[in-house]
């Protein structure tokens, strides 16, 4: 199961790879928007939370419109944000806290792999991994 990486020793908290996913999933400069978000543990202590693409997906489980698909063969889980009805079960299932409301769209996104974020980040913490 291939997931995004981030080595917690590395990472600035400078968010810069929220901006990038942004950019790239919505065309906006607007950390509320990413796919990733970048939490402070503490001072000192920041870490950018991903998808980690379950191989038993607890958000899939959880969604009562078939709207997030696991892709075993890319071992990716999936949300089609069309399907998607808003109700939040799969951000509250989601072990990892990895799963994001759009409070615009009153949509869920995550994490898809995409790997954009991956050669922005200014110190290279950041890596797919499985």
């Amino acid at each position: 199961m291939p997931f995004l990486y981030a080595d917690p020793r590395e990472c600035t908290g400078c968010r810069i790879c929220e901006l990038f996913c942004a950019f790239f999933h919505e065309k906006a400069l607007n950390p509320k928007k990413a796919r990733l978000r970048v939490i402070r543990l503490e001072p000192g202590i920041d870490y950018p939370v991903a998808c980690r693409h379950c191989e038993e997906p607890k958000c899939l489980q959880a969604c009562p419109v078939g709207a997030i698909k696991r892709i075993p063969e890319k071992g990716l889980v999936l949300i089609d944000r069309k399907k998607c009805n808003g109700c939040k079960l799969c951000v509250e299932a989601c072990p990892y806290s990895a799963i994001f409301i759009d409070k615009e769209r009153n949509k869920v996104m995550k994490c898809d792999l995409c790997g954009f974020c991956i050669p922005h980040c200014p110190v290279k913490c950041l890596k797919i991994v499985s």
